[in-house]
């Protein structure tokens, strides 16, 4: 039996993922609109500039939990329509290196 999710069960699960990542950081997030694009870009509308401050003092955190909870690639901090800050979430993975074996 295949598993069909409908537009509107993304949706939730979309927002579900989103209300869980902000839920660790309550000092701050529940104060942000938080946004995630197509491009799975996640930006975070601060209405004060004290929580850009906060945010990028535990962007390490936030880029962790953004990347294992929501999905994100990038993490976009936006204050009063400009975006201040923008990092990525993890780095990219490595190609594998092939080991030659000889042969004896």
């Amino acid at each position: 039996m295949a598993l069909e999710l409908t537009d509107n069960d993304l949706l939730i699960l979309e927002v579900l993922r989103l209300e869980r990542f902000r839920s660790h950081f309550l000092d701050t997030l529940p104060l942000c609109f938080l946004f995630l694009d197509r491009s799975y870009t996640l930006a975070i509308h601060c209405s004060e500039p004290w929580l850009v401050d906060d945010l990028i003092a535990q962007v390490d955190h936030l880029c962790r939990y953004a990347w294992i909870i929501v999905g994100a690639y990038e993490i976009s901090i936006w204050y009063a329509q400009e975006e201040i800050y923008t990092t990525r979430t993890h780095a990219l993975p490595q190609p594998a290196k092939q080991v030659r074996q000889s042969r004896a």
